[in-house]
């Protein structure tokens, strides 16, 4: 009986110390977050090291002085030319709806500040959008696009941002410097295993099932990417327009107050 009772004791106090271990153990802080998913996307999509990172830091960086350095920050909102910097996820997307509620629309969310005008569809909820991993993944897809695009990955950088020359050169030479300051090396090439042909030159077919496996779980990978890819596109394509239609109204108001005509213009 007595032996009972102490196995009860053992077994109970076994539970409590590893529920305490449970409840101590470290989660990771806010400050951290962005710069654990954009590196994880960068080795995701073959992203030269720390590019992503340094976006992510140009665009919702914060100075941190116990770090001493500018870091991402996850709950970052920027709206009418104000970035705003809240301690939560909860708070930030009180802040989005404060915002959509006044009918606010231009207005750019998490670490890589993806603009919920312009990529409307890049996620499903405000909470969703505010999701480190959504954020930095949807990121990551429209930089690997836009690379896609221009074949040169400062280029497409530059365009993250904007396509209108003079913004873009100002970003890039912004970003640059933070690149350059986190000593960024040359990424090594994969290693490619050759599948070694058949005797009609042919790749021979698996016969392990487990491959067979993963080769469908890639093709339909591919197939649901394929509709994400065509919603970058038509964002892509809506933000150049966008951009296209300032520059022509504010051309149009600088002829209109110099008395020159705007007709056909």
């Amino acid at each position: 009986m007595n032996g009972c009772r102490l196995w009860v004791v053992m077994v109970a106090m076994a539970a409590l110390a590893w529920a305490g271990r449970a409840e101590a153990a470290p989660s990771l802080p806010s400050d951290s977050l962005c710069a654990e998913e954009t590196a994880r996307s960068e080795r995701q999509y073959g992203i030269p090291a720390r590019l992503l990172d340094s976006i992510s830091v140009v665009e919702s960086g914060r100075y941190d002085r116990e770090a001493k350095a500018t870091l991402a920050w996850p709950w970052t909102v920027t709206s009418e030319g104000q970035g705003k910097y809240f301690p939560t996820k909860a708070e930030a997307v009180a802040e989005v709806k404060r915002l959509k509620a006044r009918g606010v629309k231009n207005i750019d969310v998490g670490c890589m500040q993806v603009n919920l005008m312009y990529h409307p569809t890049a996620f499903a909820s405000l909470e969703d959008a505010f999701d480190p991993a959504a954020n930095v993944g949807y990121a990551a897809r429209f930089l690997k696009g836009l690379f896609g695009a221009t074949g040169h990955w400062v280029t497409a950088a530059s365009y993250y941002h904007s396509q209108t020359p003079s913004l873009a050169a100002a970003y890039r030479e912004r970003l640059m410097k933070v690149w350059n300051a986190s000593a960024v090396q040359p990424p090594m090439a994969p290693a490619i295993n050759p599948i070694k042909p058949g005797p009609n030159g042919k790749p021979v077919p698996s016969t392990s099932p487990r491959v067979d496996e993963m080769r469908k779980a890639f093709r339909d990978h591919q197939a649901a990417n394929q509709d994400e890819s065509r919603r970058i596109a038509d964002a892509y394509r809506q933000a150049r327009l966008s951009e296209y239609q300032l520059r022509r109204a504010r051309m149009v108001e600088v002829r209109r107050s110099r008395g020159l005509a705007v007709d056909g213009y």
